[in-house]
């Protein structure tokens, strides 16, 4: 990304932004404050409502503002339309809680006046979607597509959902870190770590293949050795994603990387250490039925035709078939492996689940393995930039590819402007990002770089020296 480039598409971005933080505000803690349970005053009567559509697309005083949403103040009802500032900056998205808090922060900035602008987009509906166990009309049913093993989990998919995954997203004041050059020391060990967990695959692979029964001990033993060096710093896993070379196999490079921002992703989200073992054994499996695809399909250098895509889309079934002897593999891992490229839309494969017809688990690694894959290099093309892939994702989420939640999450966890990846500076220097600064997507810790690319020592933390912004992203 050039300098002239970042007005082109930073508004789309901080509009995604605006939609993750419209849902986080919704959240008492983040208010700083404790939410109401109800929207009544002391007397107990509802507050009047506010007369929203008599707002829209128009320009108001601070003071009007307050005045108009005093009763929506005190009672912590949401906003219906977007807030800007003069210069058309976006300030708060609909959907928000309206606080006093954050007209106190109006007036701090030197903010008199606002506007107030219809929405172009939706505010997230909080109806909930029940499980269900019929196809999609749109599926193909082809014999291939009712596997033994497909059939028996979609069967038990109601059992395996009913147990809730709750989230409770870790502070930045919470996160474990290494200092900068325990961090670096511990990616570089990383990178060999991760060569031999690709190596494990392919051997592990391999064995599936031949019909030979393996124990998932051997995956668990892999996976936790991962999980520990989590535990010590959230950004270790995506630094040593960003790091390694893929070797001339990508399918088993991508399998390691899944299950590492998959891991990174679930510890982020505050989940405890068997679950994020979980999440990382269904990210090493949940491509590997791409091997039963035809090589001339999976390695194409060009576009597919509809049967070549249909093909793809049944890798999953092969993975259940490839993963049903391996002893002691848990049936919600399976259900995970097997649901990894749903889309809560509906949009993926391979039945088009939707919403909460998909495990929780799966989500994280469906978008732990959507932006690995288009970080990589692929036969038919080359690898997005980091950036680039954070902002499709960004922008994914608010047409609700991938839960809010979940997107909010992966920018947690490597930042709009990934880890690892290049930016230039405002001060004309060029860095590379060390780690993410969760809530403050934009602003990473970054470290100076030579113009050879050698770390010069000089580490700057953009959420706190915010006179320095990102201008340019490689």
């Amino acid at each position: 990304m050039s300098e002239s480039d970042v007005g082109m598409w930073e508004r789309e971005v901080d509009q995604g932004l605006a939609i993750l933080r419209r849902d986080q505000d919704r959240s008492p803690d983040a208010l700083g404050g404790k939410a109401p349970d109800t929207a009544t005053g002391s007397s107990g009567s509802p507050e009047p409502s506010v007369d929203d559509d008599a707002m829209f697309d128009r320009s108001v005083s601070i003071g009007q503002l307050q005045s108009e949403l005093f009763h929506s103040v005190r009672a912590g009802m949401a906003l219906k339309q977007d807030i800007y500032d003069e210069s058309g900056v976006l300030l708060l998205a609909a959907g928000s809680l309206i606080t006093s808090r954050f007209l106190k922060l109006l007036r701090d900035r030197n903010i008199t006046r606002v506007q107030l602008r219809t929405p172009k987009l939706p505010v997230a509906s909080s109806s909930i979607e029940l499980p269900k166990t019929e196809y999609p009309e749109d599926v193909d049913h082809d014999n291939r597509t009712h596997t033994t093993h497909s059939l028996e989990l979609d069967k038990r998919m109601g059992e395996i959902l009913r147990e809730p995954v709750e989230f409770h997203s870790v502070r930045t004041w919470r996160r474990p870190r290494l200092s900068i050059e325990e961090l670096k020391n511990s990616a570089d060990r990383g990178i060999e770590a991760h060569r031999e967990t690709s190596a494990a695959v392919v051997n592990f692979c391999e064995t599936l293949d031949t019909g030979r029964r393996v124990k998932s001990a051997a995956l668990r033993s892999t996976v936790d050795a991962f999980v520990d060096r989590a535990a010590v710093d959230f950004d270790l896993l995506p630094l040593i994603i960003s790091l390694q070379d893929s070797g001339d196999e990508y399918l088993f490079d991508h399998c390691v990387n899944v299950s590492m921002m998959g891991m990174a992703i679930a510890s982020q989200l505050g989940l405890n250490r068997e679950a994020i073992g979980e999440i990382g054994i269904a990210g090493l499996l949940q491509d590997i039925g791409m091997l039963r695809v035809p090589k001339e399909i999976r390695l194409s250098p060009g576009s597919l035709t509809a049967g070549e895509w249909k093909e793809i889309k049944l890798h999953p079934l092969h993975t259940l078939d490839m993963i049903a002897g391996l002893k002691g593999l848990p049936v919600s891992t399976r259900m995970v492996a097997y649901q990894a490229h749903e889309r809560i839309d509906g949009s993926g494969y391979p039945r088009g689940r939707k919403g909460t017809q998909i495990h929780r688990f799966a989500q994280i690694v469906s978008i732990a393995d959507t932006y690995s894959a288009m970080t990589a290099t692929r036969p038919y093309r080359s690898a997005f930039p980091p950036y680039e892939s954070a902002k499709v994702i960004l922008l994914a989420g608010k047409t609700e590819e991938f839960d809010r939640d979940l997107v909010r999450a992966l920018l947690d966890t490597i930042s709009l402007f990934p880890i690892g990846s290049m930016v230039g500076l405002s001060n004309g220097m060029t860095a590379r990002v060390l780690r993410a600064n969760p809530g403050r997507h934009t602003n990473p810790v970054v470290e100076e770089v030579t113009d050879d690319g050698y770390a010069t020592g000089n580490v700057i933390d953009l959420s706190v020296q915010t006179e320095i912004n990102i201008v340019r992203a490689y």
